[in-house]
């Protein structure tokens, strides 16, 4: 993709894709960070809200449920309707009468208590029905038969729990609210009975209703975890089944706990001391809304400030791709041959655009400065060959004279000095060949023993040679006057240093090294003194134009001849030890394609 954007565009298309890349990265992150603390503080302000909510509905329904429970329990203060509920009913005792003004007295108080209570159902000890009150005579038909859901389990819950359903009575075609509470002796925790109140559901529903604030949802569930009221069932998934606590602990309906599932808060808190789990749903359709607003207005600022940037980047790119327009256009001019381009430069900027254009000025001045310096060296150039065709009469003239003194040598029988211009005139030959500057070792080698010829006729036996040359070897490149140079040192320094009576032997060694050819050049001379032999090997390192007092300069030449052909690795190696000798190697890279074309040592061009 960066390669695509960049890639073979011009600079005024680099520099906007370059802005807008470079603030995309921090716009993104700065847009996320807005939107999500935006939501975040939204979610908030909307948690708070529906936390009051929930604490004020969930403390008006516990004091509700709380009045029925209270209202039951104040049974324990009519001590006959106790004793009727756990030894029935005795119709021949004299206190029957008293029996029934304590429960037309304690019926009274829940109707006061209570208007929302429209029966009361007294069961004894064994679930017997004792007595019943009715609100209207249409009421005395609800009976307690199997009919009923948690017919038998409303009469015999533990101590200190309640239970509470809803149903619908077949027989008045009435939905109730059915409110069950088991009456136990607190000391002993026996059972003495259980009351039952009746209160119609949509009496139970209004009364929620009206405390309630649509869309919000309100589900009431009993200690079974069974639904009995529920504004509607379309979060049914979203709440959490209710399970008592198998410890009873004092009841606080303020303390509530939010479940948040997506775009909902889910508010659930015990009422009646655990008996009932009151569960609000908060759709917050609002916050859906509010969120895609923030998004929208999020994208909408994104897109501005990109668009933004980006106009702001093609008007900056406008100052800064003029000139190097003018630039490029002056080069294509140069690229022409119109070196006489100049582009104007403003003495009060300083920038890298000016440096560009003064730089380009400059170099167009030196190419013109070059162009006729090149004119004048090649009319020195032109002269140098006319005196070089001059001076290749003479070496032809010697080498023709050799030959001629040789052949007069020979009519007279001395085939020595024969000898002497035969070895001259080839080395001659070799020296002053015009064409290829490379060679074979075995021509490099011919053209050596020449010169030991003649050193040898003027040393006599102080000089001893000794060749040890693989043949396979012979036709191996190698660049002219590599072994001379090096051969003429030995002689030079070491017969300058030599006892009068000792003899100098020189040994030439060829053999290959995996992708190497080594030539070795060893001799039994005086050696080179420790601070001389480290001064050549770091002449070998550094390039320079020191001569080192005692040791040829050819040396350095012939090594640096070798690593300009053929590179760092090769080269000249030295070692020597005083009183022992010398030994030089030479090291080429293997090359059997041959020299060059050259003549045999006893042929003519």
């Amino acid at each position: 993709m960066i390669r695509w954007l960049f890639i073979n565009r011009s600079i005024r298309t680099k520099i906007v894709w370059s802005s807008v890349l470079i603030s995309l990265i921090p716009m993104l992150v700065l847009s996320m960070i807005f939107y999500k603390s935006s939501t975040r503080s939204l979610e908030n302000s909307m948690f708070r809200s529906s936390d009051q909510n929930a604490e004020y509905l969930s403390g008006y329904l516990d004091q509700y449920f709380s009045n029925i429970s209270s209202s039951a329990l104040q049974v324990y203060g009519f001590e006959r309707i106790l004793n009727l509920m756990e030894h029935g009913a005795n119709y021949n005792d004299a206190e029957i009468i008293l029996l029934r003004e304590s429960i037309k007295n304690y019926d009274l108080l829940i109707q006061n208590k209570n208007k929302d209570i429209i029966k009361i159902m007294i069961f004894g000890k064994e679930n017997k029905l004792e007595d019943s009150w009715s609100r209207a005579a249409s009421y005395e038909s609800v009976k307690m038969d199997q009919s009923i859901p948690h017919y038998k389990e409303m009469l015999d819950l533990p101590f200190q729990q309640a239970l509470m359903f809803t149903y619908k009575d077949v027989t008045v075609q009435q939905d109730f609210f059915v409110y069950s509470i088991p009456i136990y002796d607190p000391f002993y925790r026996t059972k003495f009975g259980t009351l039952v109140f009746y209160i119609q559901s949509k009496e139970l529903s209004k009364m929620i209703e009206a405390n309630n604030h649509s869309p919000n949802v309100i589900v009431l569930q009993n200690a079974s975890g069974e639904p009995f009221y529920q504004t509607n069932g379309n979060y049914a998934d979203s709440i959490p089944k209710y399970e008592k606590p198998e410890i009873s602990s004092q009841n606080d309906p303020k303390n509530i706990q939010f479940l948040r599932k997506k775009d909902l808060f889910v508010a659930t808190s015990r009422l009646n001391y655990g008996n009932i789990s009151l569960a609000i749903v908060y759709p917050n359709p609002e916050l859906e809304q509010n969120r895609r607003n923030i998004l929208l207005t999020t994208v909408g600022a994104f897109i501005f400030v990109m668009l933004s940037i980006s106009l702001l980047s093609i008007l900056a790119q406008h100052y800064i791709t003029r000139p190097i327009k003018l630039l490029g256009k002056a080069m294509k001019t140069v690229r022409k041959g119109n070196f006489h381009v100049s582009l104007p430069q403003n003495a009060n900027y300083r920038d890298d655009i000016s440096e560009l254009t003064g730089n380009f000025n400059f170099m167009t001045d030196k190419i013109r400065e070059l162009i006729e310096s090149k004119y004048e060296m090649q009319l020195l150039n032109k002269e140098a060959q006319i005196l070089a065709l001059q001076m290749q009469i003479n070496p032809h003239f010697l080498y023709n004279t050799l030959q001629t003194i040789g052949g007069k040598a020979v009519l007279i029988g001395d085939y020595e000095i024969h000898e002497m211009c035969r070895a001259l005139g080839d080395m001659f030959r070799y020296s002053f060949y015009e064409g290829n500057v490379a060679s074979t070792i075995g021509q490099e080698l011919a053209h050596v023993n020449n010169y030991l010829y003649i050193q040898q006729l003027r040393f006599e036996e102080t000089l001893q040679i000794e060749f040890d040359v693989d043949t396979g070897l012979m036709d191996c490149a190698i660049i002219r006057f590599v072994m001379q140079p090096i051969i003429e040192n030995v002689i030079v320094h070491a017969f300058s240093k030599r006892e009068e009576e000792q003899s100098l032997r020189i040994g030439v060694n060829v053999l290959r090294e995996i992708d190497s050819v080594v030539l070795t050049v060893q001799d039994n001379g005086p050696g080179i003194e420790t601070d001389k032999l480290d001064a050549v090997r770091s002449s070998f390192e550094n390039k320079s134009s020191d001569v080192f007092y005692g040791v040829s300069i050819g040396l350095k030449n012939v090594h640096e001849r070798l690593r300009l052909v053929y590179g760092t690795p090769f080269g000249l190696e030295v070692e020597s030890e005083l009183g022992i000798g010398t030994t030089i190697r030479i090291r080429i890279p293997y090359n059997h394609n041959g020299g060059g074309s050259f003549v045999q040592s006893n042929g003519r061009r």
